[in-house]
């Protein structure tokens, strides 16, 4: 089976290891020359994924006609904010029997949309499905084993991704809930956010773990809220993806969380990772919006969003998202 991974991230780079390894015939695709120029050369992208190296056999273009052709899955892994752009290539490019399999996470700024209905809207194709679970790029690309969920409205869809993706260290499990384990992908990076705030506290590991329940109930409550299953918290893409994000440092939103725990301003937190980008900033603005559009409050959401932008000093976390 041939597949395209499009952009050549961490995570696009780890797929098409795993991929490969399981016996497709892959092509990366970027929309850069000098990212082609250093791939093609050291084979590897040793600003992101240093030490992992790209197998000669997996091709790698700039041209997104030559990526996507007579390939089965295409997979976009491309930052969430390049997602729109990539799918307006994409529109005259597709066909019919094609795989859509979208591993960016995240919720649009100002349209908020999710990216499979920015997928959609772009291209007009139908077969679209999202691969989501807990997994550190630099974990899965050596082989480490995890879970992952394929999640689409069509079985053959599901059952495409997950024979082309799981193998002995890799567990796929399929669902229909199309936007709940979207909704679970974007908002974990949120939590995060609350996690790496809540631990620069020095709470004691009972409050933590508390607290972390009040935040997958959370979750629970956004993903039915926004239209999608309330038991898709309990899937890789929920409490799987969340207690990973929620409780490591190596998260880019848990480590800008403790930052801000520890008094530096978004601004200053920000400089000081290096990065102009934290993934749950964005989603929390979105989510504020898309709940307040019901007319729902989500007390872990409200809180949050008046830490990191009206300063707000809380004594008793707990008592005040219960």
């Amino acid at each position: 089976m041939k597949i395209a991974i499009l952009g050549v991230g961490a995570y696009g780079l780890a797929l098409a290891n795993i991929f490969h390894g399981n016996g497709m015939e892959v092509t990366l695709w970027s929309k850069f020359e000098e990212e082609f120029d250093i791939l093609n050369l050291k084979r590897e992208n040793p600003g992101v994924l240093p030490g992992v190296i790209i197998p000669e056999e997996i091709k790698i273009t700039t041209n997104l006609k030559e990526a996507i052709t007579d390939v089965k899955i295409i997979v976009i892994a491309v930052p969430m904010r390049a997602v729109r752009s990539v799918a307006k290539e994409l529109k005259d490019l597709i066909f019919d029997e094609q795989i859509i399999c979208i591993v960016s996470k995240g919720i649009e700024p100002i349209s908020n949309k999710l990216m499979s209905e920015v997928v959609l809207e772009e291209t007009k194709h139908e077969n679209i499905c999202v691969l989501s679970g807990p997994s550190f790029a630099k974990e899965i690309a050596h082989g480490g084993g995890t879970g992952f969920i394929v999640a689409s409205y069509l079985d053959i869809t599901n059952a495409t991704v997950r024979n082309a993706f799981e193998n002995d260290q890799i567990v796929v499990s399929t669902s229909k809930d199309l936007l709940g384990v979207q909704i679970a992908a974007a908002s974990k990076n949120v939590f995060a956010i609350f996690m790496g705030y809540i631990d620069s506290k020095g709470l004691s590991d009972s409050t933590r773990a508390s607290i972390l329940t009040c935040l997958i109930n959370d979750l629970r409550l956004i993903i039915e809220v926004l239209g999608g299953k309330p038991q898709t918290v309990f899937s890789y893409a929920g409490i799987g993806d969340m207690l990973l994000t929620c409780m490591s440092p190596t998260s880019r939103n848990y480590t800008f969380g403790s930052y801000i725990g520890k008094g530096l301003t978004k601004e200053k937190a920000l400089e000081r990772m290096e990065t102009t980008t934290v993934e749950g900033l964005y989603t929390l603005d979105s989510l504020k919006k898309l709940l307040k559009e019901k007319e729902i409050d989500i007390k872990s959401i409200d809180l949050l969003y008046s830490i990191l932008y009206e300063n707000e000093e809380v004594e008793n976390i707990l008592q005040e998202i219960k």
